[in-house]
């Protein structure tokens, strides 16, 4: 078998694979006796490449995360059903039990603060259902990685060589965003809490509540807005070509509480999926899945296999923040038909999500990269977790949240690949207002310049427009301009 040979049976497995996986993220009815066995397959490939070939670099990283991925596929299967079997409240969301699935709809709907509290340590006291599965699960990706590289790499260190950072770098742009945000980040705080809330924030408002609950006032200017219309709209005005993605907005008890796209076939098959929460917070991940979306369709289809899926977690979230943005930027939005004092206090809510999206990514990544450095059992990594949040964000948040999180028992490590490419995505944003003006978004030529720079996959040219300078991002959400 040659290279090539390989590259075709590992992508038809990967197309089977996020297939199927789909159709359970999208609460349809789906097998996992298939997810398991396709996992078994991915397995072997994964094998056959590390035991047969050493290039490129990038498909080893990758067949290692995929022997981890596969070899702890019953026990991520294992904790999906149990965050929607286990993690259930005596509290109802329609007519059913608030579940994992469905606890941000439910928080974002609850105006009752103590019955959100109440759900809230309901499930903080449940995470020891999950707990056993995280640590088992984490324990075999490490060993996985520990037999399979020859004792050379860790999961940590297959994450930062894909991401080419050092250690120490990373840990140093991540801190340093989190020390710039976290005094504006209190005093903001401390102002929204008594705005929406007519209180102090307490552990149980956390960052998803306040990302729905803090726009709830000016809602009514949105709900006439359909974002599966006008992100089409703005990405047809660029022209892009939408014709091979399929978005999916139906609200089903147990599709996946988050929106999330999925490359089935780059760039041919890309599908995306989100169950509305609220109408301001359904703009913006729409805006930013789409991005995503956007991202895999205009990758080059010559591209070689690992060129078209193999890009690092800090490429993939850039075009996803990238077009969030639009739905932050003013005078797009006053293109909608938003008046000035609308704008005005949108402005302030969205630096205020901003400076919570910093701090509270911080003290995840931190913890994240910590559990994989210093091996640390999960009563540990609680323990770190609850300081950390406390540092950054003054919340006193149990520890145990981490658990409850949509990625944070799930990946490797994935959280500081959002503060990256939001640094990132707003020195793009910059590029092309420099290039093309401040109405970058309704020009076919600035479309032409990010399909650009989308085209190479993995092989993007990074340089064409970031210095990962992450001040420009810090003074945007802290309202100091250059």
């Amino acid at each position: 078998m040659n290279l090539q040979q390989w590259c075709h049976i590992d992508e038809q497995i990967y197309v089977a694979e996020s297939d199927e996986r789909y159709k359970q993220y999208a609460g349809l009815k789906y097998s996992q006796q298939v997810i398991e066995q396709l996992a078994e397959m991915k397995f072997y490939s994964a094998k056959l490449f590390i035991d047969n070939f050493s290039e490129p670099r990038e498909l080893f990283l990758s067949s290692l995360e995929n022997i981890a991925d596969s070899s702890t596929k019953k026990l991520e299967l294992k904790l999906y059903n149990l965050r929607n079997s286990k993690i259930v409240s005596k509290q109802k969301f329609g007519r059913s039990p608030v579940n994992w699935s469905t606890w941000r709809q439910f928080n974002s709907a609850q105006k009752d603060s103590e019955k959100r509290k109440q759900v809230f340590d309901e499930f903080i006291q449940k995470t020891k259902h999950v707990s056993p599965v995280i640590r088992q699960r984490f324990d075999k990706i490490a060993d996985v990685y520990e037999k399979y590289s020859g004792k050379k790499l860790t999961p940590l260190d297959g994450y930062l060589e894909n991401e080419k950072f050092s250690y120490s770098k990373l840990m140093d742009l991540v801190k340093s965003m989190g020390r710039q945000a976290k005094k504006p980040f209190r005093e903001a705080l401390s102002e929204m809490s008594q705005k929406v809330l007519g209180r102090p924030a307490e552990y149980f408002d956390d960052f998803y509540f306040f990302r729905n609950r803090v726009y709830a006032d000016l809602e009514k200017h949105f709900s006439k807005i359909n974002p599966v219309t006008e992100v089409r709209r703005a990405l047809a005005s660029m022209q892009f070509d939408l014709s091979s993605i399929n978005i999916d907005t139906e609200n089903r008890k147990d599709k996946y509480p988050s929106p999330i796209c999925f490359f089935v076939q780059v760039p041919t098959d890309i599908r995306v999926l989100y169950k509305a929460e609220s109408p301001y917070f359904d703009l913006q991940g729409c805006y930013h899945e789409m991005g995503h979306a956007a991202h895999a369709t205009s990758i080059d289809p010559n591209l070689e296999y690992w060129n078209r899926y193999n890009f690092s977690m800090g490429i993939a979230e850039i075009f996803s923040i990238f077009l969030e943005r639009l739905t932050k930027n003013r005078r797009y939005l006053s293109s909608l038909g938003l008046s000035d004092s609308v704008l005005d206090e949108l402005q302030q809510r969205n630096n205020f999500m901003e400076l919570f999206f910093v701090t509270f990514y911080t003290a995840n990544s931190l913890m994240k990269a910590e559990f994989w450095r210093k091996n640390l059992s999960i009563d540990k990594a609680s323990d770190l977790y609850a300081d950390l949040i406390k540092e950054y964000t003054g919340l006193e948040m149990p520890g145990e949240y981490w658990m409850l999180h949509h990625i944070m028992p799930d990946a490797i490590m994935y959280v500081p690949s959002y503060l990256v490419a939001a640094v990132r995505a707003a020195e793009l944003d910059r590029h092309l207002q420099n290039k093309f003006g401040e109405d970058w978004w309704a020009q076919p030529d600035s479309g032409k310049e990010i399909r650009e720079i989308m085209g190479p996959g993995a092989k993007i040219d990074l340089g064409r427009f970031s210095k990962m300078d992450s001040s420009l991002f810090i003074r945007e959400i802290t309202g100091k301009r250059s």
